[in-house]
């Protein structure tokens, strides 16, 4: 696993085991684990320095303007190269710390007693400080993932605080001071965001396609992922003998996808087709011993554990294949999507004509309402995000009732379905929370979901901003475990260029008449066949998830016969006991032998085992330590100060 940190006036912090000095001094910058030649690039002028990590298609010309624009102050510039990648700068007893707009690309920091300590993950800040779990902060994210203000700033851990993205870390002698870069900007109209958004995919394919001795890409026969992988067919030069591996995975229990990718790959002379078969072993909530082992977790609970065995699987291929850089089309569901709340939006415009078109066009869809739809997002446009904090407060508070249906997809945020399995303390820690979080003027004067104070006037780019940061998390847990197997995963539609332009087009603008994915479709005109955009299949994993539920009951009992989270008094484990025999079918510690409920919803349940897991895992302390020598071994676990 491979990592940074540095410090600010720390004397007593030692060197992380293993690492590496980037540059020395007083304040000092260290690389843990592998990290490939081509993901540290280090700029130098005077007294600034610039360290470049991670992925970034920045020429060295550019890397050098770059710097001599950031010394005026210009951060933001920083941030608009093609990639994924962290800014690190220097000038003397001076350190600026920069991520991305999404979340994938994360900053840490945490006062180890003497000055400022900062780190591209929280579990070695953790270990570094012995911190424990912050249980409000993780309830929060399993109970209100709509309402990701209620832990602005905060990482898992007591004492370890999360820079949010859209802002750059400023530490001057020891002093940290958090810096808003990312400033609000004018919509654009629809062709200035397709154009845009065409530049900057074009710029974010190529640029990894041509820095990669042998490129793969997911295809799964969807939009999201054909697209990017025949940009980067198209990216390489006539005459090299390099192909791009197109890889889909073949699930048993949802028939289509390798014949749908098979299609697209017929048509390209530059794609080479690997189809990795899926079976009984690989199927949801299998192999959960492998990551209760602790050597798979990710640092933070952004990640369904659940589909571990199918994620090994296939990054194994990949890395067997010879893949030294592989894309996935992850991502573009958010940043290119329509939330369904831009009704609101459409709505608190006075656009009613349109309002009740687009609504009868949903409903269709979906199977509601066009008529419900309407009134709903009529409703939710005559409140405030304030006002819809307070309520969701009374609902927590177990005065209010819990949006459902349409009222759900398109309020401003609502309570999570696990909510229902919260303990009453914490619901009532958590009502107390938003309560507060409604009366500050956070909410009214800034946006910790996209560094845009207009955002919190409307629900559906609110939703939209909130849909690209829980995405950006699942990334970034994805690429960490990646790592651990050798494999460089990137996802350009997340990367700070591509989601500007993607969402600098208003939320209400990106759904059109002339078919889903408008504004993609626009953005690679001509640059791609048109078949790839046509008829998309999208296979369905529900039977797979409910076969792997059933298999694995045995295991997932276990689990939750004596949970963490019941000892930490998030859930309440009787409660999750009885879902869970609800899902599977059996004995219910309720209601004795009942049958299996087929309608139950699964993403509740998958959510829960993750955070289970994940749990446990840290609570082992096997990954990604700060001091890693044996004589530090789980003498002081991470998470025990939690107990």
């Amino acid at each position: 696993m491979r990592w940074f940190a540095g410090t600010s006036e720390s004397p007593g912090v030692a060197r992380p085991t293993g690492a590496r000095t980037l540059w020395d001094g007083s304040d000092p910058l260290w690389l843990v684990g592998n990290w490939p030649a081509d993901e540290v690039r280090v700029v130098s002028r005077g007294r600034w320095q610039m360290a470049v990590l991670g992925v970034c298609g920045a020429t060295d010309a550019e890397l050098e303007v770059g710097l001599a624009v950031a010394r005026g102050g210009a951060l933001r510039h920083l941030t608009g190269w093609a990639g994924s990648y962290h800014v690190v700068l220097r000038a003397g007893r001076r350190t600026v710390v920069l991520g991305d707009l999404a979340g994938v690309r994360q900053v840490f920091h945490a006062d180890p007693g003497d000055g400022v300590v900062y780190a591209s993950h929280a579990l070695p800040l953790a270990d570094l400080t012995r911190a424990g779990l912050d249980t409000e902060a993780f309830a929060a994210r399993l109970a209100c993932p709509d309402v990701p203000e209620l832990v602005a700033g905060r990482s898992m851990f007591t004492g370890v605080s999360r820079l949010e993205p859209g802002h750059a870390l400023e530490l001057t002698h020891g002093v940290p001071r958090v810096r808003l870069y990312e400033q609000h900007r004018s919509p654009l109209d629809f062709p200035g965001a397709a154009d845009a958004l065409g530049r900057a995919l074009t710029d974010a394919v190529g640029r990894r396609v041509a820095t990669s001795e042998r490129p793969g890409a997911d295809l799964s026969g969807g939009r999201d992922s054909a697209v990017l992988a025949l940009l980067g067919a198209r990216s390489l030069t006539k005459g090299t003998a390099r192909d791009l591996v197109a890889v889909t995975w073949a699930e048993p229990c949802a028939p289509g996808d390798p014949a749908s990718a098979a299609d697209i790959v017929a048509r390209s002379a530059r794609l080479r087709h690997l189809v990795i078969p899926g079976g009984v072993d690989h199927l949801p909530y299998t192999g959960l011993a492998d990551v209760l082992d602790g050597t798979v977790m990710p640092d933070e609970p952004g990640f369904s554990l659940i589909g571990m065995a199918r994620t090994g699987r296939t990054l194994e291929a990949v890395r067997d294949a010879g893949i030294d850089m592989h894309i996935t089309g992850y991502g573009g569901d958010a940043v290119l999507g329509t939330p369904l709340a831009y009704l609101a939006d459409l709505a608190m415009d006075r656009r009613r004509v349109t309002t009740a078109r687009h609504a009868r066009t949903w409903g269709r869809n979906l199977g509601m309402s066009g008529f419900e739809l309407a009134s709903t997002a009529s409703r939710v446009a005559r409140t405030t995000f304030p006002q819809a904090l307070d309520r969701l407060a009374e609902v927590f508070a177990g005065s209010g009732r819990v949006d459902t249906g349409p009222s759900a997809a398109i309020a401003w945020c609502t309570a999570a379905p696990t909510a229902v399995w919260t303990t009453p303390e914490m619901r009532h820690r958590l009502a107390v929370s938003l309560r507060r979080l409604a009366g500050e003027s956070v909410v009214s004067a800034g946006s910790v979901v996209a560094a845009d104070p207009a955002v919190h006037g409307r629900p559906g780019d609110r939703a939209a901003w909130v849909a690209v940061r829980r995405a950006a998390e699942r990334q970034r847990a994805y690429q960490q475990l990646a790592e651990r197997v050798g494999v460089r995963v990137q996802a350009p539609y997340l990367d700070t260029a591509v989601v500007r332009a993607g969402l600098a087009l208003p939320a209400w603008a990106r759904d059109r008449d002339d078919g889903p994915r408008a504004l993609l479709t626009a953005a690679v005109h001509g640059l791609i066949p048109p078949h790839a955009l046509g008829t998309v299949h999208r296979a369905d994993y529900t039977e797979a998830e409910r076969r792997g539920l059933r298999i694995n009951a045995r295991t997932l009992r276990d689990l939750f016969a004596d949970p963490l989270l019941g000892e930490l008094g998030v859930l309440n484990p009787v409660e999750v006991r009885n879902a869970l025999d609800l899902a599977i079918g059996g004995p219910s510690l309720a209601k004795g032998d009942q049958a299996a409920r087929p309608d139950l919803p699964l993403g509740p349940l998958a959510d829960i085992v993750s955070a289970e897991l994940w749990l446990r895992g840290v609570w082992e302390g096997r990954v990604m330590r700060w001091d890693a020598t044996p004589s530090s071994a789980p003498g002081i676990r991470i998470a025990a100060a939690v107990a």
